[in-house]
């Protein structure tokens, strides 16, 4: 008798990791499948973004493209947006310690005393960048992040700016867009 409970336990638990691991594949599938390309053949650049959110291409000299968030109601006073800027790098300024040093000086002027969130290395596409999450609860209740990573005489940053009570329905997606960038 002990020998056959231990054998359905056993039979039980493998089952269980089994619907689990097919329920993860399954949402990772069509967590992907939200998803589509952008190439930008001036910038040289591609990155994923979701499908249903709007494409402005190269609305502004140096910003390559503007993904704009659907509303979620007629109500909503800030549409969460994510673009892709890529400039010169400043004189001076060609790896990535002095440029990451630039931009915090300029956020800490800009923000204040905002509460950083997170200030760290990523990769990005396999380049060593930076990441810097801002939240500004107070008067908009705003969430920034920036990310940028240096290539050649160039500086490709990201930027995602929205709402900060939306943002945790935001983040993966977020993320999956700043880690797909694919520089060329």
């Amino acid at each position: 008798m002990k020998a056959a409970l231990k054998k359905n336990i056993l039979i039980g638990i493998f089952s269980v990791a089994a619907l689990l691991l097919l329920a993860a594949v399954g949402w990772f599938v069509y967590f992907k499948f939200q998803f589509t390309t952008y190439e930008d053949a001036q910038y040289k650049f591609t990155i994923e973004y979701p499908k249903n959110w709007q494409v402005i291409i190269h609305p502004k000299e140096n910003v390559a493209v503007v993904f704009v968030r659907p509303k979620d109601t007629a109500l909503d006073t800030i549409q969460e947006n994510f673009n892709v800027t890529i400039q010169p790098l400043p004189e001076g300024m060609y790896s990535l310690g002095p440029f990451t040093a630039t931009i915090k000086n300029q956020m800490a002027a800009v923000f204040g005393k905002r509460v950083l969130m997170k200030d760290g290395a990523i990769k990005i596409g396999w380049r060593d960048g930076h990441e810097l999450i801002v939240d500004a609860p107070e008067p908009d209740h705003l969430k920034m992040i920036n990310a940028w990573v240096l290539r050649s005489t160039q500086v490709c940053i990201l930027t995602f700016l929205g709402d900060l009570n939306k943002y945790p329905q935001d983040a993966l997606t977020i993320h999956e867009m700043i880690y797909s960038l694919q520089l060329q």
